[in-house]
């Protein structure tokens, strides 16, 4: 399945006022000098990088564009300007984060350079599909020169979605074609899609600093979703919560960001020290640390080898670079220009969403190996044989959010997954999870396990199997036991599940007749034991003796006369007694026969028919038993919610309901 461009989640429309623009080129193509032509405002901010006359860091600048420009509307364009020198390849994927268009700019005078073309494979693999290409320096050469730089540049992009963008010719000196670039980027933003209101924020930070008086700044490009004064977020990966104080967006004080907008917060309640660019602001609980991601990926096509699974590379996805592992899922390697399923391995936790886009490099940070995006955002260490994983990724990457949601949820299993978590899963609004939920209830998906607690029935499913997989070992393993105790078998299934689930899944396998319950223990319902024919002989004389004793039966420890056996075979064989039908544990170390017992409660129903109360004293005369042997017996009634104690009077329980 083909990789989509991130997109994020849908939602609320808002008329499009801004945009973002980030530019794209070899080095000292002139990129720079013509943003400061377009806006006045020289993006390289260090001095370092004055002295050099290139970009080091993300430079940053604002476009006014007006109705005289093409534009439908007054719009403000935020310029990301990026460096094009090789060893800045990382802060120039980090300024492409969250632009909706593209400036492609090449010089005259050199024409196509390494840099251009790894920059053009760079926004191809990022999906971004809009935008411009620059020729610049045009005062510099002839035009049969410029012809030959069209050449280059149509040859560059044949075959991908630059091919179709607009080429302009400028010089930022001489002014030549800067009005044309202004109507067409005005043109291109009139294009674009409204931004999604949406009820998600995030904004990837490429700035960090503090002002005095005002404590912690950050900037970025916000994504998605919008936030205002005063809104909480939540600053990740770290999980620190921390509040809006003021906020800029493209140089002026705003009460409100969107997406499409560059912005900068000013923070209260977090310190600076542990922000850092590469961290995201979001609405919190909407993004998950994690060391696990599963994606897509498309290597690119120079070089003849393969790439091997388990190799490191560098990642650069938001305004962060990591390293990780790649594990190709279902083979050893990729071969050039081939695409495939992969989890990435990440040294440290990274936060990010389904369909986000990233670009792979070498472990040196030296190649662009390809790029690709994110289908599981949250993932737990896969096997790279093991089943099923491929068909559960390619649901994952469907276009319908309602399969990305269930499959999501067939996934979680029974770890615990909040609206926000979910949302990221699908990429949908969080507001949207709720329907969604609903209607996978309605086709029987979900099971209700408790009423804190449901799940995807096929993670039910995948947990009952286990379960009685695991009986079938005990039973093969302990043939003469007649059964699993409960509790250890209620302990084994709230590790797989979580705690108070384990008791209710032991419940619903007994309700569905896979499990019988023996005393204290639970068995497969196929499951017979298997009792020595000594043990056996040795159980019908007790049943014998039990039964004859009627309603004063005897203790257990007393039954080694008639048995003859040691103090741990009479435990053993009480073990059988307690699975036996025949027999009612009454009291600690004290059997009934079922079936003296069912006469006691047939006269105790009968005293106690119509709502009446009755006494211990009228259940003995009834029965014609001493006090000492009807009180037991009554207990026990008690005790197994047959009837209940009244003060000195008891009355029946269903005969309350």
């Amino acid at each position: 399945m083909a990789m989509s461009a991130a997109s994020p989640p849908l939602g609320l429309h808002t008329r499009r006022t801004g945009c973002i623009l980030g530019t794209a080129g070899h080095i000292d193509h002139g990129k720079s000098s013509l943003v400061q032509a377009l806006t006045g405002t020289n993006p390289d901010r260090l001095p370092e990088e004055q002295a050099r006359g290139m970009t080091i860091e993300l430079g940053f600048a604002q476009l006014s564009l007006s109705r005289d420009d093409g534009a439908a509307c007054p719009m403000s364009v935020g310029i990301v300007d990026v460096p094009g020198h090789e060893r800045f390849v990382r802060t120039m994927v980090a300024g492409a984060t969250g632009i909706d268009l593209a400036m492609l700019v090449v010089a005259a005078d050199d024409g196509v350079m390494p840099q251009t073309r790894e920059h053009v494979e760079i926004l191809d693999l990022l999906g971004i599909v809009r935008g411009v290409i620059a020729i610049t320096k045009a005062d510099l050469v002839r035009e049969d020169r410029i012809e030959i730089v069209r050449e280059q540049i149509a040859k560059l992009v044949s075959g991908l979605p630059l091919a179709e963008w607009p080429v302009v010719v400028v010089s930022a000196r001489s002014g030549r074609g800067l009005d044309a670039i202004r109507r067409t980027i005005a043109e291109l933003a009139g294009e674009l899609p409204d931004r999604s209101a949406g009820d998600v924020f995030r904004l990837a930070i490429d700035r960090v600093f503090a002002v005095h008086g005002r404590g912690t700044v950050v900037t970025g490009s916000v994504l998605c979703g919008q936030a205002t004064t005063q809104s909480t977020l939540e600053l990740l990966p770290a999980r620190v919560t921390c509040r809006v104080r003021e906020l800029q967006s493209h140089g002026t004080a705003a009460t409100r960001v969107g997406g499409g907008q560059r912005a900068a917060l000013n923070l209260t309640g977090i310190d600076r020290e542990p922000i850092e660019r590469g961290m995201e602001l979001a609405t919190p609980g909407y993004l998950t640390p994690t060391r696990y991601v599963d994606a897509r990926v498309r290597l690119l096509r120079r070089g003849e080898r393969s790439f091997r699974s388990h190799q490191r590379v560098r990642v650069c996805m938001g305004t962060c670079e990591t390293l990780a592992m790649l594990v190709v899922i279902g083979a050893r390697e990729i071969e050039p220009g081939g695409d495939a399923l992969v989890q990435l391995r990440f040294a440290d936790p990274v936060v990010c969403a389904h369909g986000q886009r990233f670009i792979l490099r070498n472990e040196t940070a030296q190649v662009t190996l390809g790029g690709g995006a994110v289908i599981r955002p949250v993932s737990q260490r896969l096997r790279r044989a093991q089943p099923d994983v491929a068909a559960s990724l390619e649901r994952s990457e469907s276009a319908d959010a309602q399969v990305r949601l269930e499959e999501a949820l067939r996934v979680a299993g029974f770890e615990s997954a909040t609206p926000a978590g979910l949302a990221c899963a699908a990429s949908c609004m969080i507001g949207e999870v709720s329907p969604m939920l609903n209607a996978l209830r309605d086709r029987g998906v979900l099971v209700r396990v408790t009423p804190a607690c449901e799940v995807h029935r096929d993670a039910m499913a995948a947990l009952e199997n286990r379960a009685m997989a695991m009986l079938s070992r005990h039973h093969a393993a302990n043939p003469a036991q007649p059964g699993l105790l409960r509790d250890r078998f209620v302990t084994w299934l709230e590790k797989r599940s979580g705690a108070g689930i384990g008791r209710a899944v032991a419940a619903r396998l007994e309700q569905t007749g896979r499990i019988v319950a023996r005393g204290p223990y639970v068995a497969d319902r196929a499951f017979q034991g298997a009792a020595s024919a000594e043990d056996a002989a040795r159980l019908e004389r007790i049943v014998e003796e039990i039964t004859a004793a009627g309603f004063d039966p005897p203790v257990w420890s007393s039954l080694r006369a008639l048995t003859g056996v040691s103090r741990p075979r009479n435990r053993a064989l009480e073990e059988l007694a307690r699975c036996d039908a025949r027999l009612v544990l009454m009291a600690p170390q004290q059997f009934i026969a079922a079936s003296v017992l069912a006469r006691f409660e047939k006269a105790v129903r009968e005293l106690g028919a119509g709502g009446r109360r009755f006494t211990l004293a009228q259940v003995r005369d009834a029965l014609g038993l001493s006090r000492r042997v009807v009180q037991p017996v009554l207990e026990h009634l008690d005790r197994a919610r047959v009837t209940r104690r009244v003060g000195d009077e008891r009355v029946l329980v269903e005969g309350e309901q």
